[in-house]
């Protein structure tokens, strides 16, 4: 309805680039095998998503592209941080993680000065073909590594 007024809750999917936020966004809501998503153009853009699954179910997904930079002026992060529910990070497994891991604790801590309330998740992608104790020791230290950065900075109270 375009003469609504009605804000619905917001979900921003962020991470670096072709690390599956895309992909995750596709199986989930619109059912493409995960096999289909490996043929998934790269985001380039930031692209708004209704889901409205039942008048109990409505939100939007935002699946943010993964060369964004928080430091280009046009990019109105208040805005956007704002009015977030959960901001969903996502990180590919198979990668040197060092990097996501920098850009998560960038992306986090931007966010949670704009509004403390939004809820944070870290998603580990692409760890199907690892070894259950090897899906295990990435997750620790991923985990670990994120944690660390946080209470280094003084944020411990920010729950990943």
């Amino acid at each position: 309805d375009p003469f609504s007024s009605e804000v619905k809750p917001r979900i921003l999917l962020m991470g670096l680039r072709r690390s599956g936020k895309s992909s995750i966004q596709k199986v989930v809501f619109h059912k493409m095998s995960p096999n289909e998503t490996l043929f998934l153009e790269s985001t380039n853009k930031i692209c708004r998503e209704d889901v409205s699954n039942s008048s109990f179910v409505s939100f939007q997904i935002w699946d943010f592209p993964g060369q964004i930079d928080f430091f280009d002026p046009t990019f109105d992060y208040e805005m956007i941080f704002r009015g977030t529910g959960a901001l969903i990070f996502v990180i590919d497994s198979q990668d040197d993680y060092v990097e996501a891991l920098s850009r998560l604790h960038l992306t986090v801590t931007r966010a949670y000065k704009v509004n403390p309330d939004i809820n944070f998740e870290v998603f580990i992608h692409k760890v199907d073909g690892l070894s259950d104790d090897h899906k295990i020791e990435k997750q620790r230290d991923i985990h670990k590594r994120a944690n660390d950065d946080l209470a280094d900075a003084g944020l411990e109270r920010i729950h990943l």
